[in-house]
């Protein structure tokens, strides 16, 4: 049975004793000109692999999560796409700014041009969860106020938002 080149290098060069003083003994060979060996019988066979095997504790699983959450990963369990919604639009007395057309120097242009502000507006469904609809230039959402309405865009689930793109993706839902 033909070993892995890890495995075979490993063997060879490797060598332990237990004995009744010792609690390990390890002898190393020349590992310079074994290693060569390994390069040189990895180019041959032009295919190489190995498997990693390890565990993580308690401890490392909490660090994991916690550098996962720092990092943003949190948002990767939130559901995202193009939804449907039904409820009823609410125009807040509450300003928010319009969001940026470039996003990442938003607060540089901001310092030089003030974003306009507009009403805030909601989607109050009838299990009265808020759904926030964010400013949009080509969709006016004021004309929907007080009105039940189907509204189509793309949904974030852990911001609570759809953003709705287009005029026609908005409709006053009249129920049988």
């Amino acid at each position: 049975m033909a070993k892995d080149p890890v495995e075979k290098f490993i063997s060879e060069n490797v060598h332990y004793s237990k004995n009744k003083d010792d609690l390990l003994d390890v002898h190393i060979g020349n590992p310079l000109r074994r290693i060569t060996e390994l390069l040189e019988e990895i180019k041959r066979q032009k295919a190489f692999s190995f498997t990693l095997k390890g565990s993580l504790g308690i401890a490392g699983v909490i660090l994991t999560l916690s550098i996962l959450g720092i990092l943003g990963a949190g948002n990767l369990l939130c559901a995202k796409g193009v939804q449907k919604q039904i409820g009823v639009v609410k125009v807040l007395n509450i300003k928010e700014k319009e969001p940026p057309a470039i996003p990442l120097f938003s607060d540089v242009i901001d310092l030089f041009f003030a974003r306009p502000k507009h009403n805030s507006v909601v989607l109050v469904k009838s299990d009265d969860t808020v759904i926030t609809l964010p400013y949009s230039r080509s969709v006016s959402l004021n004309q929907y106020a007080s009105l039940p309405v189907i509204a189509t865009g793309d949904y974030d689930s852990c911001g609570q938002t759809l953003t709705i793109k287009d005029p026609t993706a908005i409709e006053i839902y009249t129920s049988r």
